[in-house]
């Protein structure tokens, strides 16, 4: 099949992808005690360096350990800068043309209790969660810019800033932010973090050094991300456009284009077959935005689609493919760039082997949820379809779930 579009470099900021596809954040739950990647991270990164995308972005790194999801996250902080440095080093050893990005987050109130301290941006109801005074949201915001000038250090070629699924930056934007002071109530005073926070990120790296954001564009819960207030579920996507427009207008480079939220809707985040659909409701998403803003769009929901065998109604697989649907939405001027998560855990080569004409070589995601359960259970995540390892780890958790 054509990949012409797929095969094509993109400019982002001042660098250039070799391609148009994108490695998205897919936790692993393998640092050590510390936060540092340990042997079997810098593996599978070195895998995904072999796999030859336009742009691979890191796991989640945390900001801070005292309030992460998983047990063995990847925290960025100076005590872990080193082994950071090691990180990139591995990569560029093995591929030095692949943009290489690290996402940045801070849980949130989806932080594991048992491991952090769980916080808030607004009243939750909920005791156990604390609601972060504002002096607390800029203390986090510096550490933030922090985090922002120790990737640069380690030799990544920009940062991502996770404003998505439900996490702390996710929430501050939601309509059901409500807080009474600069942080909360208006448009201008739920982005105004994101706003300070690219600003003081501008001022502290190089003009080369790529920011950008990934945005869930509809939760799918009242007051969430992609509604019109507090109370309402309705999709409304006013404010994801005008926080779009607003990303393009401070300076950052791109925008990363998701939905849902981990603890409420993993349907919308991730299509199954259960809702395949749900990968159409991710193009218009994208689509959206990409009508609104001249910098780059990354968009999601593409590893459900495989070589099209999955539950899209369309008799005809060939045009409900991976390739198929990402050549159409590039020429179609739907979006830039497209990214795919739980495939890249299924085959790390799948870029190399979809732009090789290999794809009867691909190791498809069977969207079986397998790697979820093992970050649910606290383990380490891979496929367990095609990894005998992680396919051990899901028996075992299953043979404990009945004793």
């Amino acid at each position: 099949m054509d990949v012409q579009l797929l095969s094509s470099p993109i400019r982002i900021g001042n660098k250039l992808a070799p391609n148009r596809i994108v490695i998205h954040p897919v936790e692993g739950n393998n640092g050590d005690s510390s936060g540092n990647p340990t042997e079997r991270t810098i593996e599978r990164y070195r895998k995904l360096a072999e796999g030859g995308a336009g742009v691979i972005f890191s796991e989640a790194l945390t900001i801070s350990y005292t309030s992460r999801a998983r047990k063995n996250q990847l925290l960025i902080a100076e005590k872990t800068a080193k082994g950071l440095e090691r990180l990139v080093k591995a990569v560029r050893e093995v591929n030095g043309k692949s943009l290489f990005l690290f996402q940045l987050d801070h849980a949130g109130r989806l932080g594991d209790a048992l491991l952090s301290k769980v916080v808030s941006i607004y009243q939750t109801g909920e005791p156990r969660i604390h609601v972060l005074t504002e002096d607390e949201i800029e203390e986090i915001g510096s550490t933030f810019v922090k985090a922002a000038v120790i990737a640069s250090h380690a030799g990544v070629d920009g940062i991502d800033i996770k404003h998505a699924h439900g996490f702390l930056c996710g929430e501050m934007l939601r309509p059901a932010n409500a807080r009474a002071d600069r942080f909360g109530g208006s448009f201008e005073n739920r982005t105004r973090f994101v706003r300070e926070m690219a600003r003081k990120m501008r001022a502290a790296v190089d003009d080369s050094f790529l920011l950008g954001v990934r945005v869930s564009a509809y939760e799918g819960i009242p007051g969430g991300l992609g509604t019109a207030g507090p109370a309402e579920v309705i999709e409304d996507l006013r404010e994801l456009i005008a926080l779009s427009k607003m990303i393009e207008e401070i300076g950052m480079n791109y925008v990363s284009v998701s939905a849902g939220s981990a603890d409420a809707n993993l349907e919308i985040l991730l299509p199954t077959d259960k809702y395949p659909e749900g990968t159409f409701r991710h193009f218009g998403w994208t689509k959206a935005v990409k009508r609104a803003v001249g910098i780059p769009v990354i968009g999601s929901g593409y590893s459900y689609l495989r070589d099209g065998k999955n539950n899209l109604k369309e008799p005809d697989p060939s045009r409900k493919s991976f390739i198929y649907w990402a050549e159409k939405n590039l020429r179609d001027g739907n979006v830039d760039l497209v990214g795919i998560g739980r495939q890249s855990l299924a085959d790390p080569l799948f870029p190399k082997k979809i732009l090789s004409d290999e794809i009867h070589l691909v190791n498809f995601c069977t969207a079986c949820g397998g790697c979820g359960i093992l970050l649910g259970a606290q383990e380490e995540a891979g496929c367990t379809v095609y990894d005998d390892y992680y396919g051990k780890l899901l028996r075992r958790i299953k043979k404990r779930s009945k004793t």
